[in-house]
C-alpha cells in the first residue's frame, strides 16, 4: 500500500513538473466585424506543439497585448480611431485572463488614433498610435490597472507611429515612425512625473521604406529594422543611443508593401520576417555573429495575412498569427538550419488573431 502510494505520488509530481514546463500564449485579435470578441489565453506544450484553450477576456480590438515581467498582469491596446481608442489592463494567472479596466486615450475619448503597439517601462504603458501620429503614456497602478492618460507626444499629421522598444543599455526608448521614415528616441529620465524626456530623431530611414517593427540583438550591438512599405530589412549598429546603417536589402521578393514583424531566434543565429498582401509568408535569414549582417536562408509560405509571430524560448517552435484564415499556424523549427515545417494538426483556431506572446 505504501509502495503504491509512493508510486502515485511520484507520478503526480512528474505530471506537475511536466505541466509546469508548459508555456502560456496570449492572443490579441481584431474584433471589428463581430466574429472575434477579445483577448485569449492558451496553454502551449513545447514538447509536442499541442495547445489548449484556457481563458478569454472580452475586449474590443485588443490588437497588441503583452504580459508583465512577473506574469501576473497583462496590458493591450484598444485599437480604434473613432473615439473608442485607448488601452486595457488584465489580471493574468496560469489559467486565467480577466479584464481589470479600460482607459480612453484622452478624457473625452478622442486623439491618439489606432494604438497598435504597447510597451511597459518603469511604471508606465507606452502606446504607439498609428493614425494618431503619437506616443501615449498611461501610469500603471499598484493593482496593475491603468490610470488616466498622463502624456501624449504628437509628431504631426504625417507621422504613423508603430513600435516602441527599450534600448539594450536602458537609456532610451526608441519608436518607429512609418509615416516619416524615421526612428525617434526618448531619453530615459532618472526621476520626474514621466520616465522619458522630449524625443529627437535617432535614424532617418530610406524614403518610402516605412519603418514598422524592429528588434535588438541579445548582445545589444545590432538592431534589425523591417520596412513595411519598402519590404526592406535594415541592419543597424547600436552604440550609445546611435543607430548606424550596416546593411539594407529586400526582405523578400513579393513586393506586397505589407511587411509586418521581425524576430531573432533565441540563439541569435537566425532572423525571421513576416510579409502580407502578396506572396505571403515568413522570410528566413542567417545572421553573421561578428558583423551582424544577414543572408537569405529560405522562405516559408504561410496562411493569409501573417501579421505577428513568435518563437518559443527553446527555439523549437514558431507560431504565426494568420489573421484572414482565423488561425495560428504552428511550425516546427530546425535549430541548425532555421527551416520551418508546418504542423497542420497543431493549428490553433482563433478568429482574426493579430498578436502573439509566448511565455
Amino acid at each position: 500500500m505504501t509502495r503504491k502510494f509512493c508510486l502515485f505520488a511520484a507520478l503526480l509530481l512528474a505530471a506537475t513538473l511536466l505541466r509546469a514546463q508548459d508555456l502560456r500564449l496570449l492572443v490579441g485579435t481584431f474584433t471589428g466585424d463581430g466574429t472575434a470578441s477579445g483577448a485569449w489565453l492558451w496553454r502551449f506544450d513545447p514538447a509536442t506543439g499541442a495547445s489548449a484553450e484556457l481563458d478569454f477576456a472580452a475586449a474590443a480590438n485588443p490588437a497588441f497585448i503583452i504580459p508583465s515581467a512577473d506574469r501576473t498582469r497583462a496590458w493591450s491596446v484598444c485599437e480604434f480611431n473613432d473615439g473608442r481608442q485607448g488601452a486595457y489592463a488584465y489580471t493574468l494567472g496560469p489559467d486565467r485572463l480577466e479584464l481589470i479596466n479600460y482607459q480612453p486615450a484622452t478624457p473625452d475619448g478622442k486623439g491618439s488614433g489606432n494604438p497598435c503597439n504597447i510597451l511597459y517601462f518603469n511604471g508606465f504603458i507606452f502606446t504607439a498610435d498609428y493614425f494618431g501620429g503619437t506616443v501615449t503614456l498611461y501610469p500603471v497602478q499598484a493593482d496593475g490597472s491603468l490610470g488616466p492618460m498622463r502624456r501624449n507626444f504628437y509628431f504631426g499629421p504625417e507621422s504613423r507611429m508603430h513600435c516602441c522598444r527599450l534600448s539594450p543599455d536602458g537609456r532610451w526608448i526608441f519608436a518607429s515612425d512609418l509615416g516619416c521614415d524615421a526612428i525617434r528616441r526618448f531619453p530615459v529620465l532618472p526621476s520626474g512625473e514621466i520616465p522619458v524626456g522630449e524625443p529627437d530623431i535617432a535614424y532617418r530611414a530610406t524614403p518610402g521604406s516605412g519603418p514598422r517593427h524592429f528588434v535588438f540583438s541579445a548582445d545589444g550591438r545590432f538592431c534589425y529594422l523591417l520596412g513595411e512599405l519598402g519590404d526592406t530589412l535594415t541592419v543597424l549598429r547600436y552604440e550609445d543611443g546611435t543607430l548606424t546603417p550596416v546593411q539594407e536589402l529586400k526582405a523578400y521578393r513579393g513586393r506586397g508593401k505589407g511587411s509586418a514583424d521581425v524576430h531573432l531566434s533565441p540563439d541569435g543565429r537566425f532572423l525571421y520576417t513576416s510579409h502580407r498582401l502578396r506572396g505571403e509568408g515568413i522570410a528566413i535569414f542567417a545572421v553573421d555573429p561578428q558583423d551582424g549582417t544577414v543572408r537569405r536562408a529560405g522562405f516559408q509560405p504561410t496562411g493569409r495575412h501573417p501579421r505577428n509571430f513568435v518563437l518559443s524560448p527553446d527555439g523549437r517552435w514558431l507560431l504565426c498569427a494568420c489573421r484572414d484564415d482565423n488561425a495560428i499556424e504552428v511550425y516546427a523549427r530546425d535549430v541548425a538550419t532555421g527551416a520551418l515545417t508546418l504542423k497542420k494538426d497543431r493549428t490553433i483556431r482563433v478568429n482574426h488573431p493579430v498578436c502573439l506572446q509566448l511565455f
